[in-house]
């Protein structure tokens, strides 16, 4: 079948003695032979990948977890919607949602779903991008290392105005990248973005030649501590002249492009690729310098599956678009979802498909219609972001209820990550805001308080960072008050 669809010259084809190669060990196939035998079978590409040892999700994994300078897109396409996650369900009833608590308080466990059983198999509504640490135009309010949510459809009524600073952040793309900021428009096709505390270059963007507007930004997710303070190169605090956006066609155009952007060189994507290679226990994911090199110079297509989905993770490509620079038309693969027991998916042991995907009523749902698109994507490096290992329900605290914020990263709160172990409360007068430890307190009458403390003379001291005025609070330590915590990531609507 291969060779009548593409003939025996071609990658795509799949010689007799294919079973005969794989029993030996020492073979596996291309992704040109992949994607052959996901169009003769029907199975879906992904799951044939999975199969000889890629799993595509590793792509969004290591673009989450690996250092990045400029900020990227982050390829939350690739979440695989037969795969199994635990899923929960109402512990209250009508009991009234409380300000702030944790997960554990108002959700308990219900078994495993899939995750297009859940939220359907329609196209994601959300595109996502992590702030990398030379893209600090919005800092101190994005940090490097945030996640933010970008909804691509822009309303007309938060559409960059003429003359005018917009009070939303946007993410524009140009010739330098990515970045997320302020933007002024200058008449109808010139956006200048804007920077709040740190000094960047004016750079005047003209659309669509030299600039893409690529959405709004309308939910982060923040590091609260034990990020690296942002940096502006020279090259972007000076007047640079923009250029029109590339288009490249090729491997080697498309692989340079991506990597001079991101401003790493050979040694060091190689060194990267060698902790991708470490992390998963599979040599095949390394890439070494002299092959980076051949496939920018001399054009060369990677032939492994596990190249391909390095090269994505180190200069924060979509998978997509690498395939589509090699010439495969993913198109006319397959489109059926292989057995799990196939495409080495871990399925429960029982299935709990026939219940209900979501609670309709409830705590559960009003968490969900506030987030409005969960980010399953990041089910992986929750630990690596956090620095915690072993994360559970408990360690997650809800903060989306009405509250007076003491913090301005609590603004629009929906979701705090709480390290229980860090309990003794430190304030550091010589630091500033964004710098200063947050944490969750329990106060005696059974309510949740969030903010920045410190002990006085054995005396809790709340420190408010309120918009208005607000007396600090005396508590009594360890009799009033108890520490429940220190925030280390925080989930936040930006409007």
């Amino acid at each position: 079948m291969s060779e009548t669809l593409y003939g025996r010259s071609s990658p795509y084809f799949v010689p007799h003695n294919f079973y005969y190669d794989l029993r030996a060990g020492t073979f596996s196939p291309s992704i040109h032979q992949c994607v052959a035998l996901s169009r003769t079978t029907g199975y879906r590409l992904p799951d044939w990948l999975r199969v000889f040892g890629a799993d595509v999700e590793t792509v969004v994994r290591f673009q989450v977890e690996l250092p990045s300078r400029r900020t990227i897109m982050l390829d939350s396409s690739l979440v695989d919607l037969q795969a199994w996650v635990p899923w929960f369900q109402n512990r209250l009833g009508n009991v009234p949602i409380p300000p702030v608590a944790p997960l554990g308080q108002l959700l308990r466990t219900s078994g495993p779903r899939q995750i297009g059983s859940l939220f359907g198999t329609g196209d994601p509504r959300f595109l996502y991008a992590k702030i990398g640490q030379q893209d600090a135009l919005a800092y101190p309010v994005l940090v490097p290392g945030t996640i933010v949510r970008v909804n691509p459809n822009i309303a007309d009524d938060i559409a960059p105005r003429a003359n005018r600073a917009s009070s939303r952040y946007f993410l524009i793309e140009h010739s330098k990248g990515l970045f997320c900021c302020h933007l002024r428009a200058v008449g109808d096709t010139v956006l200048v973005p804007l920077s709040s505390k740190l000094s960047y270059g004016q750079v005047e963007l003209h659309r669509p030649q030299e600039t893409k507007l690529v959405g709004v930004v309308d939910l982060a997710i923040r590091p609260a501590l034990g990020f690296d303070p942002p940096e502006v190169p020279a090259e972007l605090a000076r007047h640079w002249r923009p250029r029109p956006l590339s288009k490249d066609v090729g491997v080697g155009p498309l692989l340079r492009n991506a990597r001079v952007t991101k401003r790493i060189s050979l040694r060091e994507a190689s060194e990267m690729s060698r902790r991708i290679a470490d992390t998963l226990k599979d040599d095949t994911y390394y890439i070494s310098p002299s092959s980076l090199c051949d496939y920018e110079l001399l054009n060369t297509e990677p032939h492994r599956p596990q190249t391909a989905i390095t090269l994505c993770s180190l200069y924060g490509l979509p998978l997509q678009t690498l395939f589509e620079a090699m010439r495969i038309d993913v198109e006319n693969t397959g489109t059926e979802t292989m057995p799990d027991g196939l495409a080495s998916r871990v399925s429960p042991v029982e299935s709990f498909e026939t219940s209900a995907g979501i609670d309709r009523g409830g705590f559960l749902e009003h968490m969900l219609e506030r987030w409005e698109e969960v980010p399953f994507f990041l089910r992986q490096s929750i630990g690596q972001l956090s620095g915690l290992g072993g994360v559970s329900l408990g360690d997650f605290f809800w903060i989306g209820g009405r509250q007076e914020v003491l913090h301005p990263y609590l603004e629009n709160g929906l979701l705090a990550l709480v390290n229980r172990r860090r309990r003794r409360p430190v304030h550091f007068a010589s630091k500033p805001l964004c710098q200063q430890p947050v944490y969750v307190l329990l106060k005696r009458d059974g309510t949740y308080l969030c903010a920045c403390c410190g002990i006085e003379n054995g005396t809790l001291v709340v420190h408010p960072y309120a918009k208005n005025f607000h007396r600090a609070d005396l508590f009594r330590y360890r009799q009033d008050v108890e520490v429940v915590g220190q925030i280390v990531m925080i989930a936040s609507g930006l409007v």
